[in-house]
């Protein structure tokens, strides 16, 4: 039973972090399951910080303990502009609608497959949610090519709020756990231009590029031969 207890208490996980709602709770809730969580916040270039989501991981980290979770703030500016800026004339006349978020989270979730295989992590889990599936980068056919693509590399990939179909639930429990539910995401230049996306391009925006992740990723792993 203690050898159990060990392996529990000592499992880690990333979590990508916004500042957000959803992924904080998603935080809370794999800590109470064991993790030691490490928080990876993405700058792409195109977004205005605010700190604010740094406000947030006080309020986590005095939850849950300093040595209990991390904060990691990492660039994703050149796969961001590879995956999702590089043609965009072409998805523009070829979608008929902005997949730029979309590459946005293909290049956050390669970054992070490299953030674990550096330091021999194996769980990854983010804020998708189910009354966000309107948006391409929660849509349930991304979310099943991340999956994959994590497994790929031997990663598994969590997405525990799938099922919570209101903000309002979110909101309430965290409460629940004395955290604020405020938003403290960064200001995105992109963020006001969402189009609803059919699952059939989503497949084929991210499908058409994980050649190119493979390679990114088995470049990256190769400075640290």
């Amino acid at each position: 039973m203690m050898d159990i207890l060990q392996e529990k208490k000592d499992k880690d996980v990333v979590v990508l972090f916004s500042g957000g709602i959803d992924c904080s709770l998603v935080s809370l809730l794999l800590r109470k399951d064991g993790y030691r969580v490490h928080l990876l916040h993405y700058d792409h270039g195109a977004s205005i910080s605010n700190g604010l989501h740094r406000i947030r991981f006080q309020e986590l980290k005095n939850l849950m303990g300093e040595d209990k979770i991390l904060l990691q703030e990492l660039s994703h500016r050149g796969l961001f502009r590879k995956l999702a800026l590089a043609n965009i004339e072409n998805d523009f006349a070829k979608y008929k609608t902005n997949m730029i978020c979309l590459g946005c989270r293909l290049a956050m979730h390669i970054e992070t497959i490299i953030y674990c295989m550096k330091n021999d992590i194996h769980t990854v889990a983010d804020g998708s949610v189910k009354y966000q599936n309107d948006f391409p980068e929660q849509n349930d056919a991304a979310l099943e090519i991340f999956r994959e693509l994590y497994k790929k590399y031997g990663i598994e990939y969590k997405t525990l709020l799938a099922e919570v179909s209101s903000a309002k639930d979110v909101k309430y429990r965290l409460l629940d756990n004395g955290i604020s539910i405020q938003s403290m995401e960064d200001t995105c230049l992109f963020s006001n231009t969402f189009n609803k996306a059919e699952e059939n391009s989503i497949k084929e925006f991210l499908n058409e590029r994980l050649s190119i992740c493979d390679t990114y990723i088995e470049e990256k792993m190769c400075l640290l031969k």
